[in-house]
């Protein structure tokens, strides 16, 4: 193979999967903004769980988000990674807090984890 197509096969292959991440040109949209044609109940429990998210109700935006990725028959694609990317974040934030000894995730880590 010349070294042309050895660049041009390499150019391919790294630029390739960047159109697939980036959803092929589209810009990022709000998470907010995914949810506004969802079905009602969809929008109301994302809503509840953003709601609980803000206040650091760690047990109600964990199981709210948990909740909302298992109806993932219901949920768009943008739907589906604005509820993964939320629920990495509260599981982020309640692990620092978690480490930092704070009383609330204390009792939240101990209320999502009990048997």
């Amino acid at each position: 193979m010349n070294n042309m197509k050895k660049y041009f096969v390499a150019a391919v292959l790294l630029l390739a999967p960047g159109g697939l991440v980036t959803g092929c040109g589209k810009g990022p949209v709000a998470p907010d903004q995914v949810f506004n044609g969802a079905p009602a109940e969809v929008k109301t429990a994302w809503e509840q769980a953003q709601t609980a998210d803000k206040a650091n109700d760690y047990v109600a935006a964990v199981t709210g988000y948990r909740a909302l990725s298992l109806e993932r028959d219901k949920l768009s694609h943008d739907q589906i990674v604005a509820v993964n990317d939320a629920m990495l974040a509260v599981n982020a934030r309640l692990n620092a807090a978690y480490q930092q000894g704070d009383a609330a995730a204390k009792e939240a880590v101990g209320k999502l984890f009990q048997k």
